[in-house]
């Protein structure tokens, strides 16, 4: 290979390194377990769990009370968090 091409070379991998740094570190950081948006987050979708209710065991002759469907709902979507925290929302400035 000549110079040119082992510059040409170089300024596409530069280019590339570049753009992965801008495009990577630039985002702002998702939300942190404790903050007021988290909470907000979780309650967001604790209440879209308790707006669509579950199948619940057929087993049970009574309906499960509104704190326990709450309780369910709050351990799913805590469970379903961390299983998943990159689906958090982003922290706005």
């Amino acid at each position: 290979m000549k110079l040119r091409d082992w510059l040409t070379l170089g300024a596409i991998v530069g280019g590339l390194v570049l753009m992965f740094s801008f495009t990577r570190f630039s985002q702002p950081e998702r939300v942190k377990p404790g903050s007021p948006e988290y909470a907000a987050y979780i309650e967001h979708y604790v209440a879209e769990c308790l707006r669509n209710p579950q199948s619940f065991d057929r087993n049970h002759s009574e309906l499960p009370s509104e704190a326990e469907r709450e309780a369910a709902c709050r351990i799913t979507v805590q469970q379903a968090d961390r299983l998943n925290p990159e689906n958090r929302p982003l922290r706005h400035p």
